[in-house]
């Protein structure tokens, strides 16, 4: 995310809480596709994605002359975001026999079918290779992973995510990328380094 992005950003934070729609508006159109993009490497319930969207929201709006000025609107957001679909999340799960909480959980992410990998036929073995090494990881590796690479976090930034320290943030990442590395080699894990860079990139 640009630093242009981010001023942009709370200016319409600074608007939308003085009670501007228009600006409330951009700031739902801006993250909504965002969020609930994140909201499907928890979950493939649609309903549950879009009804933990539309109850941050909707809670912005009602609370907007309490809220605070957050440093990174983006940051504020996918945190507020991630607490409430973890919240409804164990509470489909208290029904069920899973158990959920902030070391066991479901998150995954496939490699998108217009992220270049390497030039020849095996384009698409490469790819479910990559997607069987990211499932050896766990979920918070891949989840590290994902913000680092994909919505381009910083490492202090996944800490407060993941409510970590930046010491531990730091180790679960350089462990998740060691692992990968052992289970792809060093050609594909340096194609599937360049393909998600490349992708952060496009996105940012």
């Amino acid at each position: 995310m640009t630093k242009s992005s981010e001023i942009n950003d709370k200016i319409l934070w600074t608007n939308f809480k003085e009670g501007d729609k228009p600006s409330f508006e951009k700031i739902f159109n801006h993250f909504y596709p965002m969020l609930i993009n994140y909201g499907h490497k928890f979950t493939h319930n649609n309903y549950i994605i879009e009804e933990s969207v539309q109850d941050l929201f909707i809670k912005l709006w009602r609370n907007k002359l309490n809220l605070g000025d957050p440093p990174i609107v983006k940051l504020y957001l996918f945190k507020a975001f991630r607490t409430i679909i973890f919240r409804k999340l164990k509470k489909t799960a208290s029904h069920l026999t899973e158990d959920i909480d902030d070391e066991h959980y479901n998150f995954s992410f496939v490699l998108a079918p217009d992220q270049k990998l390497i030039d020849d036929e095996k384009t698409e073995e490469v790819r479910k290779t990559i997607q069987v090494a990211l499932s050896i990881l766990t979920a918070r590796q891949r989840e590290a992973v994902y913000l680092r690479f994909y919505e381009g976090m910083s490492y202090e930034q996944i800490a407060e995510m993941l409510q970590m320290n930046i010491g531990g943030t730091y180790k679960l990442i350089y462990r998740a990328l060691e692992r990968l590395k052992e289970n792809l080699g060093e050609m594909l894990f340096s194609a599937f380094m360049a393909a998600i860079v490349a992708k952060s990139i496009s996105l940012s």
